[in-house]
């Protein structure tokens, strides 16, 4: 692959531009970020076209990640610059101002732990525990939220999926398949003050994944990769995906916007800044602490993306194009 020379202030990886150095090397966000979550999560790639030799098109975009990730290493992108332990929730200014001391004092520094096995990782069977955690300090139980069968019943499906040979529309079967799992959408919607966590967990394991996975899996395309890039691209993307999603749905309604409110499923509605998780029976860490943490990245979901999407009034299949793009560019 060719390295092409770059003017001051482009990335060496796509050309746009940059925003400084990142990893030993000149590059923009994006593809830092791409670089990060290549060696964090230890995943491996297979060139697209089959002849590791793909390049940026016009719009500065890789036709696939494996040749992005060799461009990474040849401009001098290196994983020894890497902070695996960079926790970025501090990175928003303000979110915790007003954290009391006594808070801190009781949490330590850190605060969660991951605590499965990275050989599993390694080899792709890291499946059985999308969340497992181990609560700090420990006098709360040691949680284990089980995903198992959850995830067999993902790998089944996207192990015994036909192609739709009387629809060769890709657009027309992805835009199908999002309108029928939205067809259960509540007009009346149940406002959340507090929500137990292992609620949380229930909606996630009973409804919203698994709505994903049928989703992905309603593209042919899709069913022509392999069974471990299938789970990896639904490990990566589903939660973004998801929350795009539910801006999405929600920015049809401008009052739901006005009042920092987003639809989180079927029925239930969030409120930002006073609906929150009850984690206590599992955590040392105050319900507002806990909410201080997330709450500024979903009002700037609001803020940022909602908004502009009610601006926008994108139609269904542009809703569609959006999440595909998200999808392969994750």
């Amino acid at each position: 692959m060719e390295v092409r020379k770059s003017k001051e202030k482009q990335c060496l990886v796509c050309y746009k531009s940059s925003n400084g150095m990142h990893f030993g090397a000149i590059t923009c966000r994006a593809c830092a970020a791409f670089f990060r979550r290549t060696i964090v999560s230890n995943f491996e790639y297979e060139c697209g076209k089959r002849n590791n030799n793909c390049d940026v098109d016009e719009n500065g975009k890789f036709a696939c990640r494996y040749c992005r990730y060799i461009k990474c290493q040849q401009i001098g992108m290196k994983p020894d610059t890497l902070k695996l332990d960079y926790d970025p929730t501090f990175s928003i200014k303000g979110s915790i101002d007003d954290y009391s001391g006594n808070e801190i004092s009781n949490t330590n520094s850190s605060i969660c732990s991951p605590s499965y096995s990275k050989s599993e990782e390694e080899n792709g069977e890291n499946n059985r525990y999308l969340f497992n955690f181990s609560p700090k300090p420990s006098n709360k139980p040691i949680v284990e939220i089980d995903f198992l069968d959850l995830s067999k019943n993902i790998e089944y499906l996207f192990d015994n999926s036909q192609n739709e040979e009387n629809e060769k529309d890709e657009l027309k079967l992805l835009t199908t398949s999002i309108l029928d799992f939205r067809k259960n959408q509540k007009n009346k919607m149940i406002e959340i003050n507090q929500m137990e966590i292992f609620d949380m967990v229930k909606l996630l394991k009973n409804e919203i994944i698994w709505k994903w996975a049928k989703w992905m899996n309603s593209s042919n395309l899709f069913k022509t990769i392999g069974k471990q890039q299938k789970m990896q691209l639904f490990q990566n993307s589903w939660n973004i995906l998801h929350i795009f999603e539910r801006l999405q749905i929600t920015s049809k309604n401008e009052e739901l916007l006005k009042s920092n409110e987003i639809l989180i499923s079927d029925n239930l509605l969030w409120i930002c800044g006073k609906s929150y998780y009850n984690i206590s029976s599992i955590s040392e860490i105050t319900n507002q602490y806990f909410s201080k943490l997330f709450d500024p990245y979903l009002q700037r979901f609001i803020d940022e993306i909602g908004k502009k999407l009610y601006e926008m009034k994108i139609a269904d299949e542009e809703l569609i194009f959006c999440l595909v793009q998200l999808h392969i560019r994750i």
